[in-house]
């Protein structure tokens, strides 16, 4: 009878053992990913918190942080689209390549909001959402206005001087934080087509031509006059330097 016992426990021992190692065999999905690496420059060049730069007024300036959110970033095919990510921070000095999984597809374009959708912007409370969601108290790393009830969508910030006097200290400083329902932009990029199979994975480099900030030819930044918006503010300021802001993004 105790024989019995014990043959039974260890055949019950060597099922177990069997079932483990087959779900040990099985293998893993390969993941399907769609890269967008963001790539910050100034005439062309690598972005530099020790670089300084001048605009088209002669005056001498230095970038001290620049930080955006991207919302809605879809893939579009024809008249179908998916939804690839909902929001993100960026904060461009620290450059982020942003991985997203997707399902196998074939698209030829991307597109995605520059700031945050009015959906998702007013009348939100940001402790609503985990910590990790960068639209929470936490992920939004002071890009919340709660006097204003909404996020800023772009913050540029940094210093300047007036002369361009070589090696002139820099003394002055100026900030945009832009972020209104109005200043919400949706960019649209071609991509050619292109089909991912289970387990590709694509990279789009995206480069932001900071200088369009301060030098696009339509509308250059007189940094004596304009240097200072935190929207409410000086509204039409903040809309113009968004406008500049969009027009920095380029499919490489």
């Amino acid at each position: 009878m105790k024989m019995k016992i014990v043959n039974n426990y260890f055949f019950v021992v060597l099922l177990s053992i069997l079932f483990m190692s087959c779900g040990d065999d099985t293998p893993a999905t390969p993941e399907t990913k769609v890269h967008l690496k963001f790539i910050p420059t100034f005439n062309g060049q690598p972005l530099s918190i020790d670089s300084v730069y001048t605009n088209s007024f002669g005056q001498q300036l230095r970038i001290e942080n620049v930080q955006f959110y991207l919302s809605n970033i879809y893939a579009h095919n024809g008249a179908d689209s998916t939804m690839l990510k909902q929001a993100f921070l960026f904060t461009l000095l620290e450059p982020k390549t942003l991985s997203l999984n997707v399902s196998p597809q074939t698209f030829s374009s991307l597109s995605f909001g520059v700031g945050v959708p009015g959906n998702l912007n007013k009348n939100v409370d940001p402790s609503q959402y985990a910590n990790s969601n960068p639209l929470s108290v936490q992920g939004s790393n002071g890009m919340f206005w709660y006097w204003n009830t909404g996020y800023i969508f772009v913050k540029v910030e940094g210093r300047y001087e007036l002369t361009g006097t070589p090696n002139a200290p820099l003394m002055d400083s100026y900030a945009y934080h832009l972020g209104d329902d109005p200043l919400y932009r949706v960019l649209h990029f071609n991509t050619g087509s292109v089909s991912l199979a289970e387990g590709d994975a694509r990279t789009f480099n995206i480069e932001v031509a900071i200088d369009s900030v301060f030098n696009r030819p339509a509308d250059p930044v007189d940094l004596s006059i304009d240097n200072l918006t935190h929207t409410t503010s000086n509204f039409p300021l903040a809309e113009r330097i968004t406008n500049n802001f969009v027009s920095a993004f380029h499919l490489q």
